[in-house]
């Protein structure tokens, strides 16, 4: 085990027994390698000589340590959890790792957490990128930006989604149900295509083609709304809230790279394009809050969905920060 018996010299901060980042990384990887099959006399042996160097080192390993005794009497989720972070490739270890040890050192580990779970989700997307994931069961997901979800449970017919939104196209395939789960609800298939979209405060759920029934958390099967193309509902709180319905073809445009918009606040159409880059779009809602917006914006070039804006709309473009342009409304 050379990458640890040969390893580089690790300090705590000065007059401090906390453990840093390259610490808690450092004990984490003689913990997942103890515990495999490739461990030998030499490694024990390397292990106790740097777990006696430092009290930063004996408290790393004892919280690490300590977490793993808790959970062995918890969850097969949570063992998992735990053994997949400790397993991670080094070069995406530290950050969690320090996280979890924070939380180890407070007395517990919450799988439940919306970070943890993230961190572990099977699917991920990045700012500006999507993609589309293959089901066992033959069904088709598209994630949107700066998206995250657990695919493929249940037989291929479970999908938990943790973060931003996705496209759902369904397979008909036996009596199982193919369901998308959010903190906020459910949404059922009835028939074959459907959105949902998880932000911080609720899920929206919106039909594309036939019908689904969507359900709020908690709610034992009460309180549920059957959709039809075109109709949409916020799950919040325990309810279930039909809003008013959109075009079918439009709620699904963003996995073609576009979004449609109709007589729209100009603020809203800006947030929404941020979505989709590193750098936003910075500007003042309230002063924009006159200028209303309908069009197709590419969502693949949001500057030239920007530079499409201006034309349309009496507003100037500050560019001196290409990555973070500024909108304002045009001077007269």
């Amino acid at each position: 085990m050379r990458s640890l018996m040969e390893h580089r010299a690790i300090e705590p901060r000065q007059g401090n027994s906390e453990p840093t980042p390259d610490i808690v990384e450092r004990a984490a990887e003689w913990l997942a390698h103890l515990e495999s099959d490739d461990a030998d006399d030499a490694d024990w042996a390397g292990f106790e000589a740097w777990r006696s160097e430092h009290s930063a080192h004996e408290l790393a390993i004892e919280r690490l340590g300590g977490m793993s005794e808790r959970l062995r009497g918890g969850s097969e989720v949570e063992r998992e959890t735990l053994r997949r972070l400790f397993l991670r490739p080094r070069r995406r270890m530290g950050g969690a790792l320090l996280a979890v040890t924070v939380l180890g050192g407070a007395g517990w580990l919450a799988t439940t957490r919306p970070e943890v779970q993230l961190y572990f989700a099977d699917e991920r997307t990045a700012v500006g990128e999507m993609r589309s994931v293959t089901l066992a069961d033959g069904s088709r997901v598209v994630l949107s930006t700066d998206s995250a979800a657990d695919v493929g449970q249940n037989g291929g017919r479970s999908v938990r989604l943790l973060r931003g939104e996705l496209l759902a196209e369904v397979a008909h395939q036996g009596p199982t149900p193919f369901v998308v789960q959010t903190r906020d609800g459910t949404a059922e298939a009835l028939g074959t295509a459907f959105t949902v979209r998880k932000d911080a405060e609720a899920t929206l759920v919106t039909v594309v083609s036939s019908h689904v029934r969507a359900c709020p958390a908690k709610s034992a099967g009460t309180n549920c709304l059957t959709l039809a193309p075109g109709e949409r509902a916020r799950l919040k709180g325990g309810e279930a809230i039909r809003l008013d319905p959109v075009s079918p073809s439009d709620a699904a445009a963003w996995s073609e790279g576009w979004l449609p918009v109709e007589d729209r606040a100009l603020g809203d159409v800006l947030a929404e394009l941020n979505r989709w880059r590193s750098g936003p779009i910075r500007f003042d809602a309230a002063a924009l809050s006159t200028q209303r917006v309908s069009g197709m914006f590419p969502l693949r070039d949001t500057d030239q969905a920007l530079a499409n804006l201006a034309r349309s709309q009496p507003i100037a473009i500050d560019r001196s920060d290409p990555a973070s342009p500024i909108v304002r409304l045009r001077v007269k």
